[in-house]
């Protein structure tokens, strides 16, 4: 009898702390970190470069464009300015786990070999600690893929509204 008690003691204490870890990793409130994706071209002229930037629901869409008029190098930033939907804000939030998302590389691949461009994902939380992960235009990174993909299709739509090339 003794040991049956023990063991379900044991038992008992073994879970309980498996519910205190998985209730200290709760998901956290999309509103304290910022959430950055963008793509780049080095040799480019044109509007050769864009980020949108997330935070809670509220969506800052940055264009760069580099152009030569009259033969002087030119640079123009267009900002754009739009809210997430409360469903499109829960799946990006359900797709990060920032623990695991700082302890990717920096960069992947060759991002901006010859001109082939670069995308990258950069979180900000609310005690300003960042991570920038870098990787070629088009490719994936195998542990943020799902999260890669919705931000470049995201965007992708914020481009086709606003950019007129």
């Amino acid at each position: 009898m003794k040991g049956i008690l023990t063991l379900f003691l044991l038992l008992f204490l073994v879970l309980s702390c498996d519910f205190i870890s998985i209730e200290s990793k709760a998901t956290f409130d999309l509103s304290t970190i910022t959430i950055k994706s963008g793509q780049s071209f080095g040799f480019c002229v044109g509007k050769c470069h864009s980020e949108m930037t997330i935070k809670g629901q509220n969506v800052e869409f940055l264009v760069k464009e580099r152009n030569f008029e009259t033969g002087v190098l030119v640079n123009k930033e267009y900002i754009y300015k739009e809210f997430v939907l409360a469903e499109k804000s829960e799946s990006i939030q359900k797709m990060i786990n920032i623990e695991n998302f700082f302890k990717l590389n920096e960069i992947y691949g060759c991002p901006d070999c010859a001109d082939g461009g670069t995308e990258w994902i950069e979180i900000i939380t609310a005690d300003k600690k960042n991570k920038k992960v870098t990787f070629e235009f088009g490719k994936n990174v195998p542990e943020i893929e799902k999260l890669i993909n919705l931000l470049r299709k995201e965007r992708e739509a914020l481009h086709s509204k606003y950019v007129k090339q």
